[in-house]
């Protein structure tokens, strides 16, 4: 029999074999997806991928690869070699891909795979931030400066004796912004590492985390309930937003900060000011059938829309202008928090089985 002419039994059995059939009811705003693309990833646990020019990166606990959504073959898949799993996001720098975990952090040649360095941790190796020339990166009470083409160190910055330097640096202009964990922010010179200056509000915060650049505005997350935005050229706390519980991952596009916060929202948030543009509610007591499952995974914006993998396996598609929910796309099987949109109403997805997904709704 034709695809065109399935029955209910065969068009449910193929679902289910692509791991794509919905665990509840659909609703009128709910779209199935269909499995367009899968690749073999070679890992048993992956890392978030990355998207880089309309193409995948990813890493795992053996493997790391590079894909093109229009060909059923990855470009390249090689094995990393590292002396435990890969855990960090990889990330192009160039004509690099830069992947690792706490152990090591690595460069690869982005066109065919092949090894350029290896950082041995001096402790422990945190996230990565990376720039054409350098990649930013904890490693112990350490920041580092890593020089992209051979991995050498250009300069330490070795203030945080109290604290293990795990979360990424940002960078912006001629500054490396830095929240170790001690309570304090640290702005530093891209080129040498000599510190522009410090902001210490310990009382509110340990951690800063998920740094992002917007104008003139380094907008915080903290382990605390609070969002921050600060001036990038002289540390003034210029606003702060009371999520109403800890913050578990925020994303900033253009001048709009959006984040989930556990109370039931999902927030955007003006960067200049601090003001909420629009809110969606994804907790409604008393109509569970409704709610949103928790969410890990980063929120992601692209062309105009925002994009919320949920720990229900749902997909939720917000209008970017107002918040509005266009869109739920359920997956029956358990996806890794990270959620990679492509032109042409189709996502990259990783699955806990260490496959990669091509879907399109």
């Amino acid at each position: 029999m034709t695809a065109g002419h399935l029955n209910r039994r065969q068009l449910v059995a193929a679902l289910a074999a692509g791991g794509l059939l919905p665990t509840f009811v659909a609703s009128a705003s709910t779209q199935t997806p269909r499995l367009v693309r899968r690749w073999a990833s070679g890992n048993s646990v992956l890392t978030p991928l990355a998207v880089m020019d309309g193409q995948i990166l990813f890493s795992g606990d053996k493997t790391l690869g590079r894909i093109d959504p229009e060909f059923a073959t990855p470009l390249w898949n090689v094995p990393h070699h590292l002396s435990s799993q890969a855990v960090y996001r990889p990330r192009a720098a160039g004509q690099l891909v830069i992947a690792g975990g706490q152990q090591e952090l690595g460069a690869w040649q982005l066109a065919d795979g092949k090894p350029r360095w290896l950082h041995q941790a001096l402790t422990q190796v945190g996230t990565p931030f990376v720039t054409p020339q350098h990649t930013y990166v904890g490693d112990g009470h350490e920041l580092l400066a890593l020089n992209n083409t051979n991995g050498a160190i250009d300069w330490r910055f070795a203030s945080t004796p109290d604290t293990l330097a795990s979360y990424a640096p940002t960078v912006a202009s001629e500054t490396v912004f830095f929240g170790p964990g001690n309570g304090l922010l640290y702005a530093l010179n891209k080129a040498d590492g000599t510190l522009k200056w410090q902001l210490d509000d310990s009382k509110e915060w340990q951690y800063t985390r998920q740094l992002y650049v917007a104008g003139k505005v380094l907008v915080a997350g903290t382990y605390t309930e609070l969002l921050y935005g600060i001036s990038i050229d002289t540390g003034k706390i210029l606003w702060k937003f009371k999520v109403g519980n800890f913050i578990n991952s925020h994303h900033v596009s253009g001048d709009t900060a959006y984040l989930w916060s556990p109370t039931g929202w999902v927030y955007a948030i003006d960067v200049d000011t601090g003001k909420v543009r629009w809110r969606h509610q994804t907790t409604r007591y008393g109509n569970s059938a409704a709610n949103w499952g928790p969410m890990m995974a980063e929120i992601v914006t692209f062309e105009h829309r925002v994009y919320c993998l949920d720990m229900n396996q749902v997909l939720h598609v917000l209008d970017v202008t107002d918040g509005k929910e266009l869109l739920r796309i359920p997956f029956a099987h358990d996806m890794r928090p990270s959620v990679s949109p492509l032109s042409g109403s189709r996502a990259v997805l990783a699955s806990d089985s260490g496959e990669i997904q091509l879907v399109q709704w």
